[in-house]
């Protein structure tokens, strides 16, 4: 009986709303459960590029789209060349502030690629010091191709007038200018080898780790928000219904009675603690209770 009392005139107004916020909490859930699978069969397909073998640079080319290798492990053998290594500035690992090392890698035939070697704190910005987190020699490098990072707001890539050694970016075309062979348009992000302690320095980000993020909880708080604004909206309209009809049924509930009324005779009496009020007439007399024999 109360669901039909939504759709009348009465409440008709308040029901398309509430119908809409359901119908908007209703689709955000669905939206929730959309990203929900999207990042899943992301996470899948990240997964599978993880565990390929490692594309080896030194045999392969670079495909055009380099998406086709987001998350593939690449390897490469040759050398460092810590003469023409530069640094990241403004660089933060754990809230501490310092620099990230990027030092050209050649191959044999002579083409390069810029490689991230890691983190390290801010005393390490000098270039005299550098010289302190060289590689070991022959050692293994592998890592994740990453894209040349652009200047803000798409603005051109400008070359410095004179090699700089600190950057904010890795921002390849600018970077070539200084650079004495033809790099790789894209950088490669140093993993850690196996068994290299985490916070040995230079630090290098630890191996992928995936997640499906809140996608899931979050489409259970919308349709939780929808049925309960469905449900809520219901028993507001079931208890502002019956109050309108119990005070229909009982109108005399909330009326004091009239003087002179037939109903009451020409007075009523008033029981009060330790007093009795009498009314005639209009009148109020006092009187004391009686005696108690």
């Amino acid at each position: 009986m109360y669901i039909l009392k939504i759709f009348s005139k009465k409440w008709i107004l308040f029901t398309l709303f509430v119908v809409g916020m359901m119908v908007l909490f209703v689709y955000l859930g669905f939206w929730q459960l959309d990203r929900h699978a999207q990042k899943r069969a992301y996470n899948t397909l990240l997964a599978e590029r993880w565990h390929q073998e490692p594309f080896d640079l030194n045999q392969e080319t670079l495909p055009d789209d380099l998406s086709k290798l987001e998350y593939r492990r690449v390897t490469a053998t040759g050398y460092f060349d810590y003469a023409n290594q530069l640094v990241l500035k403004s660089q933060v690992y754990r809230d501490a502030p310092g620099i990230v090392l990027v030092t050209p890698f050649v191959f044999a035939d002579g083409r390069a690629i810029l490689v991230a070697r890691g983190w390290a704190p801010g005393e390490y910005s000098a270039p005299q010091r550098w010289p302190e987190l060289e590689e070991p020699a022959g050692a293994p490098m592998i890592g994740l191709i990453r894209p040349s990072q652009s200047p803000p707001n798409g603005a051109a890539s400008t070359p410095p007038a004179t090699p700089q050694t600190e950057w904010y970016r890795i921002d390849i075309p600018a970077i070539q200018a200084q650079m004495p062979y033809q790099l790789a348009p894209a950088w490669i992000q140093q993993l850690p080898e196996a068994g290299r302690p985490l916070d040995r320095l230079p630090v290098r980000e630890e191996p992928l780790t995936l997640d499906e993020g809140n996608h899931l909880s979050y489409a259970v708080q919308w349709f939780s928000f929808a049925v309960i604004a469905g449900f809520g909206y219901i028993m507001f309209v079931r208890f502002r219904e019956r109050q309108a009809a119990l005070a229909l049924r009982n109108p005399g509930q909330t009326l004091a009675a009239a003087p002179g009324d037939p109903a009451s005779g020409s007075a009523s009496a008033e029981m009060t603690t330790g007093a009795t009020s009498v009314v005639v007439a209009g009148s109020k007399r006092e009187s004391t209770p009686a005696a108690q024999h």
